[in-house]
């Protein structure tokens, strides 16, 4: 139940996170709506403000990373690169604890999640997926937006169960 709770909480953070990415009514998970930015930085400046438990942690947990990029978010670090068409981001808390991972990319879609939309929608388009994961917790949250020729829907996959999440109208 506890998990259930965080990881629904990460989906809600993530939906929120999507009104400042949304471009004609269609709310996608892009890069810009996981950088919490406002504007470019000299990477050997933001570097300095990283605390060094989290790069070591992230050097140890994603060897294979390449063009790491790190920023400073409100409750601690994130660091975020690309491989093989997959945006992942991975959040540490203050003193370098890894927090969270979000990946973002379509072929994290599953071919049983896609049975579970298809049974349940219809004439659907998969617009974007993301998979959440606390660090504490084994769960991973699933949100995909999809659309269809009336709206965009946002829904939830959380232990095989589907929820909508948000649906706006066209």
């Amino acid at each position: 139940m506890r998990q259930t709770f965080y990881a629904f909480g990460i989906a809600m953070l993530i939906i929120s996170s999507q009104a400042s990415a949304q471009k004609n009514e269609t709310a996608l998970l892009i890069k810009s709506s996981v950088l919490d930015v406002a504007g470019p930085e000299n990477a050997s400046s933001v570097m300095a403000d990283i605390s060094a438990t989290a790069v070591e942690r992230f050097k140890t947990d994603f060897r294979d990373a390449k063009e790491v990029e790190w920023k400073v978010i409100s409750n601690g670090y994130r660091a975020y690169f690309q491989q093989n068409e997959l945006l992942t981001a991975v959040d540490y808390d203050n003193k370098g604890k890894l927090y969270s991972v979000i990946r973002y990319g379509k072929s994290l879609l599953s071919k049983e999640m896609k049975k579970m939309l298809d049974k349940r929608f219809v004439d659907v388009q998969v617009r974007e997926v993301s998979e959440v994961k606390i660090a504490d917790f084994a769960t991973r949250v699933y949100v995909i937006v999809m659309e269809d020729n009336v709206s965009v829907k946002t829904v939830q996959i959380l232990e095989d169960e589907v929820k909508v999440l948000q649906e706006t109208r066209k």
